[in-house]
């Protein structure tokens, strides 16, 4: 499943942790984990935080290799 793969590979990309990751999303690093684990997946809002936080767009998340898509000088961290 492409998102939860895309999930793994942006807290990768950022060097960030599934906590770090759950702040950001408002979330709990228990469904960081379900996400990447292809177990459930997140609501937009949570997409959205994420991008916003990152300063990506939410295709980059959610479309099949959007994370190879980001630019490596739009990181934030």
């Amino acid at each position: 499943m492409a998102l939860s793969d895309n999930f793994k590979k942006l807290r990768i990309k950022y060097q960030l942790t599934q906590q770090e990751l759950a702040e950001i999303a408002g979330v709990t690093n228990k469904a960081i984990s379900a996400w990447e684990s292809g177990l459930s997946e997140p609501r937009m809002g949570a997409i959205e935080r994420i991008a916003s936080h990152l300063h990506i767009k939410k295709s980059n998340i959610i479309e099949e290799d959007g994370i190879e898509h980001i630019s490596s000088d739009r990181r934030s961290k």
